[in-house]
Order: C-alpha cells, then structure tokens, then sequence
C-alpha cells in the first residue's frame, strides 16, 4: 500500500471512530439517566461497537491533532448546588469557548458509586473510552472548553490532569454550607437517600474522609437530614482542600457564588484564566440565574437561626472527634 493510500485508509479509520461518538456530545441528559427517588443503581452500559477500546483509542488520537490548538481545559471543583449552570452560561458568552453544564457521561451514579467504594478499574475504563473522547470531541474548533460538573472532583481529576497537564485549569466555586445544605435538604435528596447517593455522596462510603456515618444514622441529634446535608459540603470542600494542597502547580481559581452577579469578580476570573473575552456580552449575562429547581423543592426551608445553631453544633462535632472542618471567609453570608 502506498504512503498516500494508507494515510487514506487511517483517515477513514479515524472518521469511522469519531462519528461513532457524534451521538454522545452536546445533547441534554435524559429523564431516565436521573433516576426516580427510589430507583436502583444500574450497572453502566457500554455499547459493545462506540465504547471499544480499539475505537475509543483511534478517535482519540485523531481529536487530539484535531484540538492540537485548544489553549485551556477548565472544570470546577464544587458541591454543586452551586451556580454551575449560570456559570457555564457565562463562559459560553466568551468566543472560542465551548462551555458545557454536566455532559454525558456526567460520572455519577455507576462512576461514583466505583469511587466511593475504591474501583477504580470502572472510573479509568469509562473515561478512557467514553468521557476523554467525547471532551476533545466538544472541543474541537474552539481555544477553551470548560465543563461546570460537580462529579469532576469526585471521580476523574486525576485521568484529566494527566490528559491535559499544564492546560487544565479549575475553578473551585463555592456556597456557603447553609445555602448548600438547605438546598439539598429540600429537594430531599440528601446523602443516604437513592438518588442522593446517585448524584451528591454516600455518608457510608469507605473512602470518606469525614466518617461519621454512626451519627448520621443513629445518634438522636445529628440524625436530622440537614446534617447529612452539612456533611455533604463539608466533605466535597475537605477533598477538595486536601487536593489542592498536593497539586500546588495546579492553578486554581476560587470564586464565590454570589460573585456571579458581579461583573467584575467574572471579569478577575476570567482574565485570571488567560481568556480572551469581549465584556459588553459577558456582562450581559451577569446575573441572569439559572437552574435554581424551586419547582422541584419538596421541603419549605428550615428557619434561618434553626439552621445556623445546627451548622455550629455540627462543626463542634466534627472538632470533638479532631476533624478540622473546612471553612471559608466569604464575603457574604456563610
């Protein structure tokens, strides 16, 4: 075969492998992959031909040449809940920038569930052959990809710091604890329920770093689902402190929630990214909110005095049993 018909041949090879990915970007997650309240974890499914290892290499080749001039990847580091959707809005305002709210595979549920449990043989399969490939593939054409995912600290930080080295940039955008906790507490998904283990984090799981789960379950006080809620923040925000204190090359930009409707706080990130950006149609989506779920909240909120006395009493827990509970110094409420 000559250089010409063989650069031919791997030409279609590649195309073949990409186009089976073309189904899996950019398309909204559907209503069965959020499972009902009390619906079983499944085990995940990979398609026997797109999620082959041999495909997913050939495709992942061809999009790294393909995304050869992509300049910065960006994730955030966050417990959701957290303004990831309105601040994937905001990054899709910048041109070249393709910005993208929890894209399939999201990591949850399976993923997480192999996280939470030490697998992670499941954790490395699915992002080599299925979430690395469909990432290049959004980015293709563009000089920034962000994706705004709270599952990124918990499942695949470490695959995407080695594919992407000194590209990878992240965001840690935080909540206060009580805006966070009351969220969850009233879409009464909380840690310990279905789809809380499914989305957020299991309280029982073995890899945590806040083991407290024999008063979560038993003790008369901290049984209250709030408090599953607070351990939930707490947790994300101690991995995510541990974390960054091992990656001290790793540029991490903190950014409140609040700040989201202050468009010089979103001017200071971005440029603090090295983005390119026109102001006048950033600042056009400066707090505009999205995603709130206020139609799906099936608790009314706990009071405000109520749910600080219990995040106190929470934090002089975890301190008894010699946890230095994360904090922040917000600049608002928190």
């Amino acid at each position: 075969m000559t250089n010409a018909s063989q650069s031919a041949a791997d030409g279609l090879i590649y195309y073949n492998a990409i186009y089976l990915y073309d189904s899996d970007i950019n398309k909204p997650l559907p209503a069965s992959a959020r499972p009902a309240k009390h619906s079983p974890m499944s085990e995940y499914a990979f398609k026997p031909l797109k999620h082959n290892p041999l495909v997913a290499a050939l495709a992942k080749q061809a999009l790294k040449w393909r995304t050869r001039d992509l300049q910065k990847v960006i994730f955030t580091a966050t417990t959701g809940r957290s303004g990831t959707l309105t601040l994937a809005k905001l990054f899709a305002t910048v041109e070249g920038c393709v910005a993208l709210h929890e894209p399939p595979p999201v990591m949850n549920g399976p993923v997480l569930e192999a996280a939470n449990c030490g697998n992670p043989a499941l954790i490395d399969r699915v992002y080599r052959q299925i979430k690395s490939v469909n990432i290049l593939r959004a980015a293709v054409g563009h000089r920034y990809y962000m994706e705004a995912n709270h599952l990124f600290i918990k499942t695949f930080y470490e695959h995407a710091i080695r594919d992407f080295g000194d590209r990878l940039a992240v965001i840690h955008l935080v909540r206060p604890p009580i805006e966070v906790a009351t969220s969850i507490y009233r879409l009464e998904d909380y840690p310990g329920t279905e789809r809380g283990n499914f989305w957020w984090l299991d309280y029982r799981a073995p890899s945590n770093l806040i083991k407290i789960a024999d008063l979560l379950d038993w003790d008369v006080e901290f049984s209250h689902p709030f408090y599953k809620a607070l351990w939930y923040w707490h947790e994300v925000e101690l991995r995510i402190s541990a974390w960054s204190a091992q990656m001290p090359s790793l540029h991490i930009a903190r950014f409140e929630t609040d700040w989201l409707n202050d468009a010089g706080r979103v001017f200071e990130l971005l440029d603090s990214l090295g983005m390119v950006y026109d102001k006048r149609l950033v600042e056009a989506r400066v707090g505009i909110r999205e995603h709130d779920k206020e139609e799906d909240k099936l608790r009314p909120a706990l009071l405000a005095g109520e749910t600080q006395i219990m995040l106190d009493l929470f934090r002089q827990m975890l301190k008894s049993r010699g946890i230095d509970a994360p904090r922040d110094q917000f600049t608002s409420s928190g």
